[in-house]
C-alpha cells in the first residue's frame, strides 16, 4: 500500500441540499434525513487507505456531448486491487484498462475540455463497505483502451451497506473483451434485445448514474455534480416494461435517506447504469430519460412500492467477457433485500417463495423507551451471536395497530416500506429453535417503534417489567433475512494466548454484546477457552442497561452466579452521568468501575485496559463510533483492525 501524505481534517462540502434533494425530501415527507455537514470536502484518512488498497473496482460516472450519465466500471489490466493512488486527501489517480463499449471512450474527447464532472463510489463487496465521491477530472490521457486520469475530489460520503451482496471476488486472467452491442442512439421504436433484457432480469447489483445541473441563479450555492450510487436486490429487482422492451423500473429501496439519486433525477430527467457480472465477466452499460414516481403513480407502474425510478433507455452497449474479475462462490444475498417486485404488466411466478413469519408472543417494558420483544418464527431459522434481522412489518402498521391502538396515519407513512433492523438480543437455541428476542428503544419521530412501544405500554401500563403474553392481539412480522458484522469469537486455548475482546456500546448499541455474552460466558462455563473481556459501556440509563447484562450472564446458560468459570474475565466500564448502584449480583468474574460524564477521545482508558492487544468491536451511533474512533487512535490502535455495527439507517 502507497504511503498517504497526512490529512488535514475535512470541512462540510455544502452549503446545504439544492433544490432537487429538498423536493424529493418534501414530496416523501422525510422527516429526518443525514445531515448535509456528513458530506466532506476531501477525502477522510479512511476513505483514501480504502480506495487505494481494498477495491478491484470502481464503478465511475462520466458525462456525455448530451449530457446523459453513463456509468463506467474501472479495473486494472490484470484485476489487481492497485490501480488507485491518493497524492492528497483531494484527489485520486487512477490507471485503468478500459473495454470496447466502455463509454467514456466515446466521451473522453469533451474530457478535455473545462472541469468536466465525475463520481465514483467505492464497494468492497466481500464486506459490504462503500464510500463515494464527486468531483471534476484535471488531467486524461487515453492510449489504445489505456486511461490515465487524476480526478479532484471535491464532495465525499460514507454509505450504508443495507443492498449489498457479499462477494468472493478474485482477478481473473482469461477476460478477452468482445463487444456485442454498441448502440449509444436509439431510435423510436427500438428495443432492446431479449438477451440483454434477459441479462437485466438475472442480475442483483447495478451501479447507477446521474446527473445535477444547476439553474444558472443556483451555480455558487449548489454547483452542479454527477453521482454514482449502489442499487442492489434479489436477482431480478430491476425490472423491464415488455410494453416498450426499452423502460427500465427501479424500485425504490429505504437507504441512507440522502436522497442525491432521486434529487438529481427531479431536477435533470435523465441517468445511467451499469450492470456487471462477476460470474461470467458480461457488462452492460444503458442511459436514458430518467423519471421518478410516486404514490399511485408508482403503485401503478409496480404495485406494493410507493417510490419508482424509470429509465426509457436512448444508448446502451453490451460486452462479453470483459471485467477482469471472477466471483469464487455464489454470493451472498444481502439480507435486506426485499422479493421481487413485478410489474403491472407483468405475470408474476406463480410459485412464491414467502419469507418466515414472525408472530409476537411476549412484551417487556424496561422504561419509557425501552422494550423487549419476544418472537416465534413459523419455522426454525439460525441467527448467529450479534446478528441482526430485518423484520417487513407492513400488515401490522397498515391494519393491525389500527385495530389495537388509537393512532393515524398521516402524510409521512404513506411512502415507508415498514422495513427495520433490529439487533436480535436473544437468539434461538437448541431447545427453543423458533423463539428470539429483540430489545428495541422507541426512535423520537420515528414510525415503527414507537407504535410497538405503545403497544407494549397498553399491556402493561404499569411498566411492571414482567413478561406479558401477548399472543392473542396474533401481531406478526416478515422475516426478510438476517445479517450483522460484528465476528463471533471461537474459543482460543490457553497455549494459543485466548481471546482478548473489547467491545464498545453506546446505549442501544449494547445488544449484539448481550448475545455475545451469552455466547462466551456459555464456551467459558463448558471450559471452551481461554477469555478475557473488556466492555465498555456509555448509557443515560446504566441501571435499565446493566440489568440486561446481568441476564445475559444468567440465562439461558445459567451460569452459577457463585461459581467462576476459571478462565473468563468480564471487566464493564460504565460511562454515565447518571447515579446508579453497583450491582452486587453479577457474577464474581464480573467487575464493574463507574465513570462519571463520557467517553472522551484521549485514549487513555483504551491505553489502560491494552486496547492494542485486544479485538475492538464498536456498536452504537454514528456520534459515538466516530468519538470512540478517535480515542481508540489515540490509544495506538489500528482503525483497521475495528470492527463496527453503527445505526444509519
Amino acid at each position: 500500500m502507497q504511503l498517504l501524505q497526512q490529512s488535514s481534517d475535512p470541512l462540510p462540502a455544502l452549503r446545504g441540499w439544492h433544490p432537487g434533494e429538498q423536493a424529493v425530501q418534501a414530496i416523501i415527507h422525510l422527516s429526518e434525513h443525514v445531515a448535509i455537514t456528513t458530506i466532506v470536502d476531501r477525502l477522510p484518512e479512511q476513505h483514501r487507505i480504502f480506495h487505494t488498497s481494498r477495491l478491484h473496482f470502481l464503478p465511475v460516472t462520466t458525462l456525455d456531448r448530451q449530457g446523459r450519465p453513463w456509468a463506467s466500471i474501472l479495473c486494472s489490466n490484470d484485476g489487481m486491487p492497485d490501480f488507485i493512488s491518493s497524492p492528497t486527501d483531494a484527489s485520486l489517480t487512477i490507471k485503468a484498462r478500459l473495454w470496447p463499449g466502455d463509454p467514456i471512450i466515446r466521451n473522453c474527447s469533451q474530457l478535455h475540455d473545462g472541469k468536466p464532472l465525475f463520481s465514483g463510489i467505492g464497494v468492497e463487496v466481500s464486506t459490504r463497505r462503500r464510500n463515494k465521491f464527486s468531483g471534476y477530472i484535471s488531467n486524461i490521457s487515453l492510449k489504445d483502451l489505456d486511461i490515465d486520469l487524476t480526478v479532484v475530489v471535491t464532495q465525499a460520503l460514507g454509505l450504508c451497506p443495507k443492498y449489498i451482496s457479499i462477494r468472493s471476488i478474485m482477478p481473473f486472467h482469461g477476460a478477452s473483451p468482445r463487444l456485442i452491442y454498441e448502440q449509444f442512439n436509439l431510435k423510436d421504436g427500438d428495443r432492446l434485445p431479449d438477451d440483454v433484457i434477459a441479462f437485466i432480469h438475472a442480475t442483483d447489483t447495478a451501479f447507477l448514474s446521474t446527473s445535477y445541473v444547476a439553474a444558472q441563479e443556483d451555480e455558487n450555492i449548489h454547483p452542479s455534480r454527477v453521482g454514482t450510487n449502489h442499487r442492489g436486490g434479489r436477482p431480478g429487482f430491476i425490472r423491464v416494461k415488455p410494453s416498450d422492451g426499452k423502460t427500465l423500473v427501479l424500485p425504490n429501496y429505504a437507504g441512507n435517506r440522502v436522497m442525491n439519486s432521486l434529487g438529481n433525477i427531479h431536477v435533470t430527467p435523465v441517468a445511467g447504469i451499469v450492470f456487471p457480472s462477476f460470474s461470467t465477466g458480461l457488462i452492460l452499460h444503458v442511459t436514458g430519460k430518467a423519471e421518478t414516481l410516486y404514490g399511485a403513480s408508482a403503485r401503478a407502474v409496480m404495485p406494493d412500492l410507493n417510490i419508482i425510478s424509470t429509465i426509457c433507455v436512448t444508448g446502451f452497449s453490451f460486452v462479453e467477457n470483459a471485467i477482469p474479475l471472477r466471483e469464487t462462490r455464489p454470493a451472498e444475498r444481502s439480507p435486506y433485500s426485499p422479493p421481487v417486485c413485478y410489474l403491472a404488466e407483468e405475470k408474476p411466478p406463480s410459485v412464491s417463495f414467502a419469507d418466515i413469519t414472525l408472530s409476537l408472543i411476549k412484551t417487556r417494558v424496561l422504561n419509557d423507551t425501552l422494550i423487549t420483544l419476544i418472537f416465534e418464527s413459523s419455522r426454525p431459522v439460525e441467527i448467529n451471536p450479534s446478528q441482526n434481522c430485518v423484520l417487513e412489518l407492513s400488515e401490522f402498521l397498515r391494519k393491525r395497530s389500527h385495530a389495537l391502538l388509537d393512532w393515524e396515519e398521516d402524510d409521512s407513512t404513506v411512502n415507508d416500506d415498514c422495513v427495520r433492523t433490529w439487533t436480535v438480543s436473544v437468539i434461538p437455541t437448541p431447545d427453543a429453535p423458533c423463539i428470539l428476542s429483540i430489545t428495541m428503544r422507541a426512535i423520537k419521530g420515528g414510525l415503527i417503534t414507537p407504535i410497538l412501544n405503545q403497544l407494549a405500554r397498553s399491556v402493561d401500563p404499569q411498566m411492571t417489567g414482567e413478561y406479558i403474553d401477548v399472543a392473542d392481539l396474533k401481531v406478526c412480522a416478515r422475516l426478510r433475512g438476517v445479517g450483522g458484522n460484528i465476528p463471533v469469537p471461537e474459543p482460543l486455548a490457553r497455549c494459543d494466548g485466548g481471546r482478548r475482546l473489547l467491545w464498545i456500546a453506546g446505549g442501544i448499541g449494547i445488544t449484539p454484546f448481550l448475545s455475545l455474552t451469552r455466547h462466551v460466558a456459555n464456551l467459558a462455563t463448558r471450559g471452551f477457552g481461554v477469555w478475557d473481556v473488556t466492555l465498555v459501556l456509555s448509557t443515560r440509563e446504566p441501571d435499565v442497561i446493566l440489568s440486561l447484562i446481568q441476564e445475559a450472564f444468567m440465562s439461558p446458560n445459567k451460569v452459577d452466579s457463585s461459581q467462576s468459570p476459571p478462565d473468563l474475565t468480564f471487566s464493564i466500564h460504565v460511562y454515565s452521568s447518571m447515579q446508579f448502584q453497583l450491582s452486587e449480583s453479577f457474577p464474581p468474574f464480573v467487575t464493574l468501575i463507574h465513570h462519571k460524564g463520557h467517553l472522551d477521545d484521549s485514549g487513555i482508558l483504551f491505553g489502560s485496559v491494552d486496547a492494542k492487544l485486544r479485538e475492538p468491536h464498536i456498536c452504537g451511533p454514528l456520534p459515538f463510533v466516530l468519538n470512540a474512533m478517535k480515542s481508540l487512535r489515540a490509544a495506538g490502535v489500528d482503525p483497521e483492525r475495528v470492527k463496527r455495527e453503527r445505526f444509519t439507517y
